[in-house]
């Protein structure tokens, strides 16, 4: 794989970050890039339809060109011949997480203001097409982050009882950590988040059902320790994917996670699974379609949560514009999106003790009245529904232990786990 050139470009087709490795672009290629983008997005008003589908690969005459869209900016490598397209997307993504952790909030205005940092880290990450630094331990040796001067500058003659110091000389035995780090307070936390993304057919049944989960740790350990990561029932995940510095051959013998972390915070895993037995909510629509109007009938309730709340419920149905509404919702508010078109049913907070007690089930029924007087509807839409679930994880994967081996301190160890829903949608026909 080699990218040939790597533009940013905001949503007015503006070139803000031009870099090329391989010979000169031409921007026309940017400008062509940016000519479909716009021709997807005004079929996607003419349809109605809030879900962008854009191929992220386009082809030309003699490029092809690979995009991202990130904080609603695109960002857009040009490959000359062919590849494997998931290189040149993961070398994407690593780019915009790099810049997240140089510029913070990543927009036209920090990239402009940035400019030099950015094409200083390009030139580090990138020789001749090719990734060759992608570890954030390593490039900030390379290049000074924009606020690390003014911070250095503003902690003179003050003292921080947890900060990290490094002694010696930098001789790591990995390349993604640093030797010689030592902290007062030795800690590490794992975030273990997974998004569920689910059809449910019109019978209540899970038509697909999938899970894309990630692991998130950070590290705050001195010296260099040697971790030991256990799961309950490691066989469950089907797909996995690791930081370089897990032991691929430790996890193919006993599903066992060895590592030495790097410093800070980094994604240590990401894995996926399928056709899971149990859903956490229930959502069960009736939408009665007639000319000028629709009679709606949506309930919901907790399934297997493991006695834990739901928090930020929401559930999205797609509507044309209405000129009235007759509609009543037990708890929470509704609203309309004229932007995506479509009703919104702000729930809140879903708790087993409110499903236990005699309250009546969050529901919310009523009628619309379309504008101008609008006719039947070809099908019913699917409901979508937002929420999230701290403290469980719905594919049912634990932590069972975490054993630091080569060094003598006993560090303080915590691991959260959080499931959102993604794309959950329940089928009306």
């Amino acid at each position: 794989m080699s990218m040939k050139s790597f533009f940013i470009i905001d949503k007015l087709g503006e070139i803000i970050i031009e870099r090329h490795f391989l010979g000169k672009v031409s921007r026309s290629v940017a400008e062509q890039f940016y000519t479909e983008v716009m021709k997807e997005n005004n079929q996607q008003e003419t349809n109605n339809n809030s879900t962008s589908n854009i191929s992220p690969i386009l082809t030309t005459s003699k490029y092809y060109i690979i995009h991202i869209y990130r904080h609603s900016l695109y960002f857009v490598g040009i490959v000359d011949r062919e590849s494997q397209p998931l290189l040149v997307i993961e070398l994407l993504h690593r780019i915009v997480d790099i810049l997240e952790t140089y510029i913070d909030k990543v927009n036209e205005a920090n990239i402009k203001n940035h400019f030099v940092t950015i094409y200083q880290l390009l030139d580090e990450m990138i020789d001749g097409g090719f990734p060759i630094t992608t570890e954030i331990a390593l490039l900030k040796d390379l290049v000074r982050q924009p606020s690390s001067l003014a911070q250095l500058v503003s902690n003179v003659g003050k003292s921080n009882n947890n900060s990290v110091g490094i002694t010696g000389h930098n001789k790591s035995i990995v390349p993604w950590r640093k030797a010689g780090i030592k902290y007062v307070n030795n800690e590490i936390y794992f975030d273990i988040i997974e998004t569920l993304n689910v059809i449910v057919d019109v019978n209540g049944g899970s038509a697909i059902s999938e899970v894309v989960g990630t692991i998130k740790s950070n590290c705050k350990l001195s010296g260099t320790p040697d971790l030991l990561l256990q799961f309950n029932d490691p066989g469950i995940i089907e797909d996995i994917s690791f930081h370089p510095c897990v032991r691929y051959a430790r996890y193919e013998q006993d599903k066992s996670i060895s590592f030495i972390p790097p410093d800070g915070e980094y994604e240590l895993l990401s894995y996926r699974m399928s056709n899971l037995p149990m859903l956490p909510i229930y959502c069960r629509p009736q939408l009665t379609f007639y000319k000028g109007g629709v009679n709606v009938n949506i309930m919901l309730g907790l399934r297997h949560t493991h006695n834990k709340s739901l928090d930020n419920v929401k559930v999205f149905v797609s509507m044309p514009n209405w000129e009235s509404n007759q509609l009543q919702a037990t708890v929470g508010n509704i609203q309309y999106d004229a932007v995506n078109h479509r009703l919104v049913w702000n729930v809140g907070k879903l708790s087993p003790q409110t499903q236990q007690s005699k309250a009546p089930a969050p529901s919310l029924t009523g009628k619309i009245n379309f504008m101008n007087g609008r006719g039947e509807k070809d099908g019913c839409p699917a409901v979508q529904l937002q929420f999230e679930l701290d403290g469980v994880c719905v594919s049912g994967l634990k932590v069972e232990s975490v054993q630091l081996r080569n060094e003598n301190y006993k560090p303080f160890k915590g691991v959260r786990y959080i499931t959102n829903a993604g794309r959950y949608e329940v089928r009306t026909v």
